[in-house]
């Protein structure tokens, strides 16, 4: 159900390189410092809908999971925490945008805020399309609906 970058599983005290990596219908799980306080940057991979909280809200992975779980009932992967590494690194270089977007422009206090710009910007990732681009809001609704299918090119299979 959620896969950690490095640097999130230092911070929850787990052995990154021991984790097996894999992809799928789960959740990225990375740290951003916004000013000096760590935030949790938890991202889906099918739709890069992103949730932002902070990390002393959570003492360990079974919270996070239980937050997701909570904050986005729409998620139809596992409901029980398992722990890998993403080795996707068009997802990595998407995650790497959504840094980029609000580097500097939000205090944490402004969590709905950033969440809210995240999730309405568009990205080529979830495009099935060259030169096509698609926001979370949208990716989310194809992925309720069932029209999420990351072997889905052009509308076919292949």
């Amino acid at each position: 159900m959620i896969n950690l970058s490095n640097k999130a599983a230092t911070r929850f005290k787990t052995k990154w390189k021991e984790l097996e990596e894999r992809s799928g219908d789960s959740w990225k799980v990375d740290i951003m410092m916004i000013g000096r306080v760590p935030m949790l940057l938890i991202v889906h991979e099918y739709t890069l809908f992103t949730l932002i909280r902070r990390k002393s809200a959570f003492q360990n992975l079974n919270g996070v999971a239980s937050e997701i779980l909570k904050s986005c009932p729409w998620y139809r992967g596992s409901k029980s925490l398992s722990l890998g590494k993403n080795g996707n690194r068009q997802l990595n270089g998407s995650i790497n945008e959504i840094k980029r977007i609000t580097i500097g422009l939000y205090s944490p206090e402004q969590i709905n805020a950033m969440e809210m710009v995240i999730n309405q910007c568009i990205f080529s990732y979830l495009s099935t399309e060259k030169n096509s681009y698609s926001n979370p809001f949208e990716a989310v609704e194809s992925y309720v609906k069932r029209r999420t299918d990351p072997s889905l090119k052009n509308g076919k299979k292949g």
